[in-house]
């Protein structure tokens, strides 16, 4: 919703009492969103028609977001009671109570580690550098639209932080494969008899594959192929 009310071009203060209209303007983001509209485009030349007509969509969709959101938030305030629920469960424990407990100890000093953390803050500034050449890319183009040289050598400057951004988060999820600290206690439970155990323990759906055969209809003019399932067609 926030991208669209971005995207439109109607004026900026417009844009900004829609996105407060909508709730999209809150006092923890109100600073990020108030750049984003002041950097977003604006088409001097629109009649007063077709902002009223856009005000009038833009609002009839924050609204469908709105409802949307609300029924979102509901839900997932069920999941969240079911996990806590779960946590109470003993049979809906994944390990045995020693390494239960050891487990979620573990877990709650993890956010620190070291070993999968190291590039954290590589990542963060790749990731600030990446939005501060996507600025200066729109500001150029606002202000010097034929600057083609300039614009492409930022473009590929943006590109080369994207890929090093990448290749950041690869190494980041091979550090934490690799993390010294999860690997012992996924071997000790591996191990532990107690936690097999407490692993066959735990509810698993069974869901049988439908497809019974695949069938080339029509190969000479259009080929197209049809899984079916349970059933025969002819």
């Amino acid at each position: 919703m926030e991208e669209r009310v971005l995207k439109s071009t109607l004026p900026l203060e417009v844009k900004e009492k829609i996105l407060k209209d909508t709730k999209l303007i809150t006092g923890i983001n109100t600073k990020e969103i108030t750049k984003k509209i002041a950097n977003s485009p604006v088409d001097l030349t629109i009649g007063e028609a077709a902002i009223k007509s856009q005000i009038q969509d833009l609002k009839q969709k924050g609204t469908t977001y709105q409802k949307l959101l609300t029924e979102y938030k509901k839900q997932q305030s069920k999941i969240n009671d079911f996990k806590e629920k779960s946590k109470q469960c003993k049979d809906c424990q994944k390990y045995c109570p020693k390494h239960e407990k050891q487990n979620q100890e573990v877990m709650a000093k993890h956010d620190t580690c070291n070993f999968c953390h190291k590039n954290d803050k590589q990542i963060e500034q790749t990731k600030a550098k990446v939005e501060e050449i996507k600025e200066k890319i729109e500001r150029l183009k606002k202000s010097k639209p034929g600057a083609t040289k300039e614009i492409q050598k930022l473009v590929n400057e943006l590109n080369k932080k994207k890929a090093q951004g990448e290749k950041l988060r690869h190494e980041a999820f091979a550090n934490r494969v690799k993390c010294p600290t999860l690997n012992k206690l996924k071997t000790e439970r591996k191990a532990c008899s107690k936690c097999q155990e407490q692993e066959k323990k735990k509810y698993r759906a069974r869901l049988e594959n439908p497809l019974r055969q695949v069938c080339l209809v029509n190969k000479e003019s259009n080929p197209e192929i049809y899984l079916l399932a349970n059933e025969d067609a002819c």
